[in-house]
């Protein structure tokens, strides 16, 4: 019989990086996150992987991200603002003035 084993893909460090960058974080912040010392996490250099608390971490980072632009997005869709524009973009001053002027 076949081996039906699932090939998962781990993250390797240089993806760990790249990730971070992505979220605009840094190790500093990771390793205060994964309570390590930035010299443990420069370690996984060596390594063909990360440990799996951190690749976990990091993606869902990365999925919190994503949701909380997401919800950013759809604010203020349905409220326009008053910008004191009129329909075509001019500004939009009051009919009074004209009438004072009479």
């Amino acid at each position: 019989m076949a081996d039906n084993k699932v090939i998962k893909n781990k993250m390797t460090y240089k993806e760990f990086l790249e990730t971070l960058e992505e979220l605009q974080l840094d190790l500093d912040s990771a390793a205060e996150a994964l309570d390590l010392e930035i010299s443990d996490i420069e370690a996984w250099e060596e390594e063909e992987e990360i440990p799996k608390s951190a690749e976990k971490w990091i993606r869902n980072e990365k999925v919190e991200l994503a949701e909380l632009n997401n919800s950013n997005e759809d604010e203020g869709l349905d409220d326009k603002e008053d910008d004191g524009l009129d329909d075509d973009g001019d500004l939009d001053f009051d009919d009074e003035d004209d009438e004072e002027e009479k």
